[in-house]
């Protein structure tokens, strides 16, 4: 039952950090976020700031393939 439960504080921590980040420095975002860099170092790709929530939950979202995956 502990092992329960430290694992599911473990997926929490996992999903809301990044989350909380992601909230915390939405307002101070530019408008267009560079996501993408070309090996001379010029930015080739970007998301609106909008949608910059879809990389906090990224972490939490290769975290749980991973356990599924691998820890069945």
């Amino acid at each position: 039952m502990k092992s329960i439960k430290k694992s599911a504080l473990i997926d929490i921590l996992i999903l809301a950090v990044p989350v909380i980040i992601m909230l915390l420095l939405t307002p101070i975002l530019p408008d267009k976020v560079p996501i993408h860099w070309s090996s001379s170092g010029e930015v080739n790709n970007f998301i609106d700031k909008k949608f910059s929530f879809v990389l906090g939950v990224l972490p939490f979202v290769i975290y749980k393939s991973i356990k599924i995956k691998y820890f069945k």
